[in-house]
């Protein structure tokens, strides 16, 4: 694969950023949202996610370690393999969702989210009795591009299976690819060592026609296909289940921390809420249906029965939507619950099922 010469101004702007501020200011758009969001749902679009964290696990237990508080296996991996896993507390609740990436038997990299690292390196540290396992941040060393939309493929770039991990280039730049697996959204994750090279990366996908997206249009991308993310929908107030992190739960594996609790959601549905999606107020395509707030609660006459986490306006729809916490009893789709923006309908997710209904 091979990068032009001459790159529009735009695309030169998009990959110079990682070289101003070592890819740690993430745009919110590159200035046109529409062909954005179009690439993400239609294309194949590129995101700057270097703001995410990246730790590497060294030691021979390393591995052992992270599985003690592991919802999905990590022992028994074989190198390259990759899998998406939350880290639990004691009482069953959700640390972080991580993604492991094992490299070779004494090196994995461990994917988290924004500004996580030393809150998963404490946690495991907490119970680190002498094991062989160092945890090292290489955030701010790294860079970490996503590839997302169904036109991946035409970039002319090697992409692994589902659950692995290649090493290649992209325009004579070492990267790894990896593919986790997610039943909602099909992606793949560019992790480039050296964040001094990940403009040239950046443009290279560029030229071979990736079209660069910001935050804004991902944000409205990932709430359709019902994607819970830190500081919205996941956090140390719930657990697995109820934001809907089933697809990486193991409910076979060892013993681990909080193992027991959520087991005991599991056995006896004894779930309190869950994680589920909001059809705005109007008609699809009326301007009354074009407004929800983040952190409006959600009511059945007078008792309160959830809380919005994420809301936007989507394009697929022509209206609103949101992702919310509602309690057990009110989560049926077709449920009607007011917020302070008017009536909402429950439905279920990902949104995508209901554009396709």
């Amino acid at each position: 694969m091979s990068s032009s010469t001459q790159l529009p101004d735009r695309h030169r702007t998009a990959g110079a950023h990682f070289d101003r501020l070592a890819g740690r200011d993430v745009p919110a758009s590159f200035g046109d949202f529409d062909a954005e969001y179009r690439a993400l749902s239609a294309g194949v679009a590129i995101l700057d996610r270097s703001h995410m964290g990246r730790i590497v696990a060294s030691g021979s237990d390393a591995l052992d370690l992270i599985n003690r508080f592991s919802t999905n296996e990590t022992v028994g991996l074989a190198d390259g393999d990759v899998v998406v896993t939350v880290i639990t507390s004691n009482i069953g609740r959700v640390m972080e969702l991580i993604t492991v990436v094992r490299r070779s038997a004494t090196e994995s990299m461990v994917m988290t989210g924004p500004g996580a690292e030393e809150t998963v390196i404490d946690w495991l540290d907490r119970y680190n009795f002498g094991e062989d396992c160092e945890l090292s941040v290489v955030t701010d060393d790294s860079a970490q591009i996503t590839i997302s939309g169904p036109g991946a493929a035409g970039l002319g770039v090697p992409l692994p299976e589902t659950g692995r991990v290649i090493d290649t280039e992209i325009e004579g730049v070492s990267v790894e690819i990896l593919r986790p697996a997610n039943p909602s959204l099909d992606s793949f994750e560019v992790l480039v060592d050296n964040v001094e090279l990940a403009g040239e990366v950046w443009d290279a996908l560029v030229s071979a026609g990736a079209t660069p997206a910001g935050e804004e249009a991902f944000n409205v991308f990932r709430v359709e296909r019902g994607l819970p993310a830190p500081q919205s929908e996941l956090s140390d107030r719930v657990n697995p289940l109820e934001a809907g992190l089933e697809p990486y739960v193991s409910f076979t594996k060892g013993c681990y921390m909080g193992q027991e609790v959520i087991a005991r959601l599991d056995t006896y549905d004894k779930l309190q809420r869950r994680l589920v999606g909001l059809l705005g107020p109007g008609d699809p395509g009326s301007e009354a249906g074009t407004h929800l707030k983040t952190g409006s609660p959600l009511r059945t006459g007078d008792r309160v029965v959830g809380q919005v986490t994420s809301a936007v306006t989507s394009p697929a729809l022509g209206r609103a939507i949101a992702l919310a916490y509602i309690r057990k009893g009110h989560t049926e789709p077709g449920t009607t619950l007011e917020s302070d923006q008017g009536p909402v309908e429950v439905v279920g997710l990902p949104f995508t099922a209901v554009t396709a209904g």
